[in-house]
């Protein structure tokens, strides 16, 4: 999402973000990764899935990115590595049984009092235009493209991931999408072919009338991006053993 790239960088600001820290961004998302580059003085590591994904941020990234493909639950970096984790939608595409495994590594991987930072889809739209996104997210995720977690099941998860002083922030953003990019939006599902992921899906009945009911919402009404529920957690300080006499 190009025409998205100042939420991106609002993102990034609302975090603290220092040009000293280490950063580790999670997902294939370029345009998070290149922003937080811009504002730190070490190459950014990116944690993606497959060699496309790392191969398209090579290609569209400066050399301050460097992805690294690797499994979200078992992540190749020593414990307290980064200041900073960025996932920018990014969990949006995990399956839920596997969200606590990435969130367990992301704890282990930052520094004491480092900080988790995340933002996912809310699922509560403000206006019709609104309601397009949430109907193309809806679709997607009957294909097992994405999956709409709910705020309640990140914090739970977050919590058992050993995370402290977890602070949620409803970000409204008004981003109309462009109309160039609600025709590709139409092409995905319709394609049984979905650009995040790159998976061939079987379309069902359902899912027809869906991706049916979807056009004619767009048409009447047009696109608009949801809101976003900003998740911010803090790896808690380790405390000292203390030896009883």
């Amino acid at each position: 999402m190009p025409y998205a790239v100042y939420d991106r960088d609002a993102f990034v600001t609302r975090t603290g973000l220092g040009p000293d820290m280490k950063v580790l961004n999670i997902g294939q998302d370029h345009i998070t990764a290149s922003q937080v580059a811009k504002s730190v003085e070490k190459a950014v590591a990116v944690a993606v899935l497959d060699t496309g994904q790392a191969q398209g941020i090579r290609s569209t990234s400066t050399n301050k990115v460097n992805p690294v493909v690797t499994k979200y639950s078992n992540l190749p970096f020593k414990d307290n590595s980064f200041d900073i984790i960025f996932s920018y939608h990014a969990v949006n595409y995990i399956q839920p049984g596997e969200v606590p495994g990435l969130l367990g590594e992301a704890n282990r991987t930052l520094k004491e009092n480092g900080r988790f930072a995340s933002m996912i889809w809310s699922q509560k739209p403000t206006n019709k235009a609104q309601l397009s996104h949430l109907m193309l997210l809806g679709i997607l995720e009957k294909m097992g493209v994405l999956y709409l977690h709910k705020f309640d099941e990140i914090s739970r998860w977050l919590e058992g991931a050993g995370f402290e002083e977890i602070t949620m922030e409803l970000v409204s953003r008004n981003i109309t999408v462009p109309d160039n990019w609600v025709r590709t939006h139409l092409k995905w599902p319709e394609r049984g072919m979905v650009k995040y992921s790159g998976k061939k899906v079987t379309l069902s009945p359902d899912i027809d009338k869906a991706i049916e009911d979807y056009k004619l919402h767009v048409k009447e009404h047009g696109e608009e991006l949801l809101p976003s529920i900003q998740f911010t957690a803090r790896r808690s300080a380790v405390l000292p053993g203390i030896d009883i006499l």
